[in-house]
């Protein structure tokens, strides 16, 4: 849960953020894509408030490389005996071009390296994960509305909710790995003001999903 308590509120905006739509951004995931892809947000958002798609990827790949190769976790399950879990998959294409214990450096290069070969991944983990991690602002859309279908239809409403309260981001339209994420600066402040105790959380609860993954699997 986030503590919602240890965070800093420095500008008078800060008050007005949805925090109570935002503490429920991961309650009802049902894939580990929306921890990572919320994770490398953070992360690249130090830098700039406007992230290609791709980048996003990129970022999350090197950040689930160590939990899949070092750690050993499942990030999605086993069906007909198959891994279906497009950003496992991708980190276990490029697993053989990496040494032990390679740095976050060295991943990224990797990927950039063999980006052709990781496309058919990229596209399986945009189809849906940039705007379903927002579902719990856009109140009047239900999980499944064909609207998570249609990516410039889900585009246009996020929009329009950004219209009444401020999302994290919004997304600028483009094709596909070329779309961008617009980090909304009132949000970008704050998370980067509680950039520490938000990533704790976002650790926290991406453990919890994988422990019980494994707890499953090991079930099962």
């Amino acid at each position: 849960m986030l503590e919602i308590e240890r965070l800093q509120f420095l500008d008078l905006y800060s008050f007005e953020l949805r925090l109570d739509y935002f503490e429920k951004i991961l309650e009802y995931t049902s894939s580990s894509y929306s921890f990572y892809w919320l994770e490398a947000i953070l992360n690249v958002m130090i830098y700039k408030d406007t992230i290609e798609f791709d980048e996003i990827l990129d970022e999350m790949i090197s950040l689930a490389y160590e939990d899949v190769v070092e750690k050993g976790y499942h990030l999605g399950p086993l069906i007909h005996q198959k891994r279906t879990n497009a950003l496992e998959n991708a980190i276990l294409s490029i697993q053989k071009y990496l040494p032990e214990n390679c740095s976050k450096q060295e991943i990224i290069i990797c990927v950039k390296q063999h980006d052709e070969d990781l496309k058919e991944y990229k596209k399986l983990l945009i189809m849906q994960t940039p705007y379903r991690l927002l579902s719990s602002f856009l109140v009047d859309v239900g999980g499944n509305d064909p609207i998570w279908n249609r990516p410039k239809d889900i585009i246009e409403t996020i929009k329009d909710y950004n219209e009444k309260y401020r999302l994290p981001y919004i997304i600028e339209n483009d094709r596909g790995l070329k779309r961008r994420v617009i980090v909304q600066p009132e949000w970008r402040d704050f998370l980067m003001t509680n950039y520490r105790v938000i990533m704790e959380w976002v650790h926290d609860e991406k453990i919890k999903y994988l422990e019980k993954r494994k707890i499953e699997e090991s079930a099962s």
